[in-house]
């Protein structure tokens, strides 16, 4: 018997914090040092282009990284990849170019985790190494993963690739309470 999950919100949620990370490339001008430019990056914060157009928005900093909102993207970036300049932090990447560079570091993330959801794939708990259970069978939306003891029928949402392969967002104890009271699935899809 396959159970369904009704918590999927459980695995979804930890999931869904994780950005895409886009780390920049090339130089800003002008370039300080990053602890220069660290210590004038704060939340809300506009980001510059070399040119002096604004490239986005500063949403948090969490050394050694920050996230820009472009307005059309949200990127994980070094701090290091800053530099200053008169009107503020200075990037060496447009708007343009940055949020070309979010949307393939997306697609490709998607790609990735797209190919490591397959049958006899290991599943993870949230601290990357502990194996909960191993996938029995993908379909075009969700898979079933069997834990040795049940059959769990999870969203392809619920997973993310990590170091060590694909893991959820609940802890090993976590998972085995959840899918402990999980309820059968509906017959129908």
């Amino acid at each position: 018997m396959v159970k369904k999950l009704s918590i999927f919100a459980t695995f979804a949620a930890p999931l869904a914090l994780m950005g895409t990370a886009v780390y920049a490339q090339g130089t800003a001008a002008p370039a300080a040092p990053a602890a220069e430019a660290t210590a004038q990056v704060a939340v809300g914060a506009t980001v510059y282009d070399s040119t002096g157009a604004e490239v986005g928005k500063v949403k948090s900093v969490a050394a050694p990284n920050f996230v820009i909102d472009t307005g059309k993207n949200t990127a994980t970036l070094a701090l290091s990849a800053l530099g200053t300049s008169p009107k503020g932090p200075v990037l060496g990447l447009t708007r343009e170019q940055l949020d070309t560079a979010a949307e393939k570091a997306a697609a490709d993330a998607a790609a990735a985790l797209a190919s490591a959801i397959a049958v006899d794939a290991p599943v993870h708990a949230s601290d990357g190494t502990t194996v909960i259970g191993k996938i029995a069978e993908v379909a075009e939306a969700d898979f079933v993963l069997d834990t040795g003891s049940t059959k769990v029928k999870m969203p392809k949402t619920s997973v993310a690739n990590g170091t060590n392969g694909l893991f959820i967002g609940l802890t090993a104890q976590a998972f085995a309470e959840a899918t402990k009271s999980a309820s059968p699935p509906s017959a129908s899809k």
